[in-house]
């Protein structure tokens, strides 16, 4: 198996870079750019041909990207979609990490560098908590729900690396320090999304660690605040408030009046609107209602956000992005069983990033760095590590 050429390193540090700190920081996830940077530049300076995935993930990828185009041209307002395209352009990093050279000792040093940076985070979260009262942590991300996508992945990547090293220490320290963190975001979207990406990861490598997972799950439940246990349990409370034209004008949570708004834009605007226009555009559809925001950045819900800057096509090119992630992880099989296993790592990831995009919009610039750098090590396995490739 080849291991990385010396000239590469350098690209390579800048990735452990982005890896470590890509929790932490926004403004420091541009290692990911100046990684690219360095071997677009290494490579051109050593005469050595870039080999660009070109699977069906990929192609799906780059028509994903163009209904953005598409629909910042025909929205509402195509000068701000352009000045915010440049957030939608991280798609493209599946392709420089799909085509760099990276062992399986450098993959797995990655997952490492992410998982601690992710932890020292969580650490960072409770202790704001309990210190300073935090209520629901944001940690250095700013954001509770982006940073709860941030820990459901991390707690996913860690389950799968101790189903091949249940003795490691610190992975054990590092899941019940992430999984505390998780809860205290209170970010049911994320929590409702490792529930489903573990079970489908246990369910396939450890159905012992599934149910009592599951157990662990529950009596986290019953032993939490009670102000937990109702959010969790509000999920599946949703009451809507009728007028007497059986229109709603009134419910019991604030995102069921954003997604019957975003619905009203759809119907008005089946080309979409463009990127970066929800906000501007949504106070025209807002219902009035106690509790209901006045602005929203989003639509809380990857289908009706794409739909409605993106238009019909954009679902479609979504819906077949979607379909061609699934395509390749279920077609992929390796020699290797570590290879094998992180590949399925990657599907439960992408499976329980679809669930919490169902409350969120989980393509916002500072997680779309992180779920394109997952993509992107995925590529690359489809690419270098199938059995039908000679490595």
């Amino acid at each position: 198996m080849n291991h990385s050429a010396p000239f590469n390193r350098y690209d390579y540090y800048a990735l452990l870079g982005f890896a470590f700190t890509a929790v932490a920081s926004i403004a420091l996830q541009n290692f990911i750019w100046i990684s690219v940077a360095l071997f677009i530049f290494l490579s051109l300076k050593n005469s050595k041909k870039i080999t660009w995935p070109s699977n069906l993930f990929a192609i799906a990828t780059a028509i994903f990207l163009a209904t953005y185009i598409i629909g910042g041209i025909v929205g509402i307002n195509p000068v701000k979609s352009f000045q915010t395209l440049h957030k939608s352009l991280t798609f493209l990093v599946i392709f420089p990490i799909g085509a760099m050279t990276l062992s399986i000792l450098d993959i797995r040093k990655l997952l490492h560098f992410f998982i601690a940076g992710s932890t020292l985070c969580a650490i960072h979260g409770i202790y704001v908590h309990f210190i300073l009262n935090q209520d629901r942590i944001d940690s250095f991300s700013g954001d509770k729900m982006v940073f709860g996508g941030m820990l459901m992945v991390t707690l996913l990547l860690i389950t799968s690396l101790l189903t091949s090293s249940p003795k490691n220490y610190w992975l054990w320290a590092s899941l019940g320090i992430v999984f505390w963190a998780l809860i205290l975001t209170q970010t049911r979207g994320a929590w409702l999304g490792v529930v489903i990406g573990f079970i489908l990861l246990t369910w396939r490598f450890n159905k012992k660690w599934l149910w009592f997972g599951l157990a662990i799950f529950a009596i986290s439940f019953l032993v939490s605040p009670q102000e937990f246990q109702k959010r969790l349990e509000s999920i599946g409370s949703i009451q809507l408030v009728y007028n007497e034209k059986h229109e709603v004008i009134g419910a019991s949570q604030p995102r069921p009046l954003i997604w019957i708004s975003g619905l009203r834009i759809i119907k008005d605007h089946p080309m979409g609107v463009g990127q970066g226009n929800i906000e501007d555009i949504y106070p025209q559809y807002r219902i009035n209602a106690p509790g209901n925001d006045i602005n929203v950045p989003h639509l809380h819900d990857n289908f009706l956000q794409i739909l409605a800057q993106n238009g019909w096509l954009g679902l479609a090119a979504y819906l077949f992005w979607i379909f061609a992630f699934y395509f390749e992880a279920f077609r992929f099989k390796s020699e290797t069983e570590e290879i094998a296993n992180w590949n399925w790592m990657f599907l439960c990831v992408f499976s329980s990033i679809l669930v919490w995009g169902l409350t969120e919009y989980t393509f916002s610039h500072q997680f779309m760095n992180i779920q394109f750098f997952f993509w992107g090590i995925a590529t690359l396995l489809w690419k270098k590590y199938s059995i039908s490739k000679t490595i």
